[in-house]
């Protein structure tokens, strides 16, 4: 039963990149209509600021905040996404941004958590609606990450943006560098371009994203109290929540591994089953610091194998999207895989990470902690 639980949990809520928090609603403005790029469509734009500067602040010694906006567009009128773009105030500490669109029955429930506007921690998961409580599960309206500018649909595609929805912003804080007893703020924004849903023919694309455990073991030669596994976990659980340590566990359920005592390995990988039939538009990749290379791969070792994406040299600094020279067509129980690999003694050169003590590696939401995760930009030709 722990397991299965555990293996819920993750499902729904593991990758640092998910999470809800108090926020409260953030007044917006409404620019004037400009036109998207090479349509017949007129986009109008919207903006919407982050209510207060947030101070981040790590856990128990921790570098790392999940923190989550409440902000509102003022969408009056159903509409569809054509760009969005996260505009990080202060750079130096933003890890990466999810953009979750709540719809307006929810809002109450996320107006709720706001504490005086300054929003909410969100580790593991937002705590919003069924399906905005977890990452793995909840929609993504945009996400950003360095390498990323304005997030432009892919030309005759769009999202879906509901009349009176807002947007719960969360936002990953990285504290490796600057440290922890600065107290520096940030106050992001976050801007729109939509079209009135009514009379458009756009396609609505969504997120499909496709995950894998990571086990690196401290190198040979390195030691210390965190390279037992189990002392890395209790350490991850600290720093940021409970239901962390628990998605290292559901993940290698998920994937077929041992969930309790995994073998270490530079590789990680794991394969997901296509629900529904979908078209795969574009790609990206996401790991942390210790990330060499990542591949997604459709239906491997078969004749209808296909590479989705390839990223040989991963470079956190550049998590931008590919958008695919051919689309790829996914059937109800094709298989999408993906494949990363890492180089553990990073962990000893990279300036940030040398400083921290040595560490048996985990999937986690720290900046310190690794992931593996391929997000792909689909077309739901048929719903499961």
């Amino acid at each position: 039963m722990r397991a299965t639980k555990i293996s819920l949990t993750l499902l729904a809520t593991s990758l640092s990149l998910v999470g809800l928090t108090n926020v409260q609603s953030v007044s917006a403005s409404a620019a004037t209509a400009t036109t998207y790029t090479a349509t017949t469509y007129t986009a109008t734009t919207y903006t919407a600021t982050m209510a207060k500067p947030h101070v981040p602040a790590g856990r128990n010694g921790g570098t790392d905040d999940y923190h989550c906006f409440l902000i509102d567009p003022k969408v009056n009128v159903d509409s569809q996404i054509i760009a969005s773009q996260f505009v990080p105030q202060n750079p130096a500490i933003v890890h990466h941004a999810i953009l979750f669109q709540v719809d307006a029955a929810d809002v109450p429930q996320a107006q709720k958590l706001n504490v005086n506007g300054d929003g909410w921690t969100c580790f593991g998961g937002s705590g919003v609606g069924g399906k905005l409580g977890s990452f793995l599960t909840s929609p993504w309206l945009s996400s950003w990450a360095p390498g990323r500018g304005k997030d432009v649909m892919p030309q005759g595609f769009a999202t879906t943006f509901r009349k009176g929805s807002q947007i719960v912003l969360q936002v990953h804080y990285n504290l490796l560098a600057v440290g922890t007893t600065k107290k520096i703020t940030d106050q992001s924004k976050v801007i729109l371009n939509a079209v009135p849903a009514k009379g458009s023919k756009l396609k609505i694309m969504s997120s499909d994203l496709v995950a894998a455990p990571v086990e690196l073991a401290c190198p040979v030669g390195v030691t210390g109290p965190l390279c037992s596994r189990s002392a890395s976990l209790a350490d991850l659980a600290a720093r940021t929540s409970s239901e962390s340590a628990f998605e290292s566990v559901g993940l290698n359920l998920l994937c077929g591994g041992n969930s309790t005592n995994p073998v270490a390995s530079v590789v990680s990988t794991c394969d997901k089953k296509i629900t529904a039939d979908e078209t795969v538009i574009q790609a990206a990749p996401h790991m942390h610091l210790l990330g060499v290379s990542l591949k997604l791969i459709a239906n491997p070792g078969t004749s209808r194998e296909q590479i989705i994406l390839n990223r040989p040299h991963y470079n956190f600094d550049d998590q931008s999207a590919t958008v695919l020279k051919k689309q790829i067509q996914l059937k109800v129980g094709d298989t999408v895989r993906v494949v990363c690999t890492f180089n553990p003694k990073l962990r000893q050169m990279i300036p940030e990470l040398k400083k921290l003590p040595a560490r048996y590696v985990t999937w986690g939401e720290g900046s310190s902690d690794e992931m593996c995760l391929g997000v792909m930009g689909v077309y739901l030709t048929k719903k499961a």
